[in-house]
């Protein structure tokens, strides 16, 4: 495939489409490793799954530089992945996980450790964008944030604190499977976030270059001095169901000829012979 090709979006090119599909593929050939590794494990450690979720941490994620930070909302190792680790070391990481309970992780130079109490994991975050902001740098964090812990006083805080000193941050909100009878409230986290001062931007959560170009306008903000983001990655159902993201990206790419079919099948081949190897 060629760098330049005719009739690309300026914003997206199709390099950077195919970049992106890739990485969520693998994010899912990873979870899926993961799954099958936990179901023959009598270890207590059950790490929780980010099926549906590539989109919303690949397209979050893939532009990030040097010195910036991630704060993950689980303990694992998919995220080690999508910021480029090595496979040896992601799945060396993976084996001490699954072995022991532990209540703080310890992660790689681009993650913020891993702690289970989510008050004091995103208050870490928090901290470590404001770090940022004293020494007048231009780096950012990226804190992944569950659904259920985007709520309440402590949110509130946090969104206020972030809004009054334009901390270089940018919350996305994960998503989670709702009912019909819910999705009229789905707007709910973003709303309440413009409340506090905080922009706040729902997104299809299943639509990667929708999440890349707002993540890319969030990240072009904070970077030049902007203050806090909240992306609201919002599951929406189609027809009782929601969609999923690797799938869509899939059609996506299809229907732009960004690729060949041939490409799309294979993709993610020589990254699952190195998983399957361990």
């Amino acid at each position: 495939m060629s760098e330049t090709e005719p009739q690309e979006n300026p914003l997206v090119n199709n390099k950077k489409l195919r970049q992106m599909y890739l990485a969520m593929v693998e994010a899912r050939i990873l979870d899926e490793y993961i799954a099958k590794l936990q179901s023959n494990s009598k270890t207590r450690q059950r790490l929780d799954s980010t099926h549906r979720q590539e989109a919303c941490r690949v397209s979050t994620a893939i532009e990030l530089v040097k010195g910036d930070l991630v704060s993950d909302s689980q303990a694992g190792v998919v995220m080690d992945h999508i910021l480029g680790v090595e496979t040896s070391v992601v799945l060396k990481h993976l084996s001490s996980l699954i072995s022991r309970k532990k209540t703080f992780e310890i992660a790689g130079t681009k993650q913020l450790p891993w702690i289970e109490d989510a008050a004091d994991r995103l208050s870490l975050a928090v901290g470590a964008a404001l770090v940022f902001k004293t020494l007048k740098k231009t780096n950012l964090v990226i804190a992944y944030v569950p659904r259920r812990e985007a709520s309440g006083g402590r949110w509130r805080r946090l969104l206020t604190l972030s809004s009054q000193l334009e901390l270089p941050i940018i919350f996305v909100v994960l998503p989670a499977v709702v009912s019909k009878k819910k999705a009229a409230a789905l707007g709910h986290v973003s709303a309440k976030a413009r409340s506090y001062g905080v922009p706040g931007i729902p997104v299809d959560a299943s639509d990667a270059v929708a999440l890349y170009r707002v993540a890319q306008e969030s990240i072009g903000r904070l970077r030049g001095g902007g203050g806090a983001v909240v992306i609201d990655c919002v599951a929406y159902p189609v027809h009782g169901k929601t969609l999923d993201p690797v799938e869509q990206m899939k059609s996506f790419l299809l229907g732009k000829k960004a690729c060949t079919a041939t490409w799309l099948e294979h993709a993610g081949d020589p990254f699952r012979v190195k998983v399957s190897r361990r």
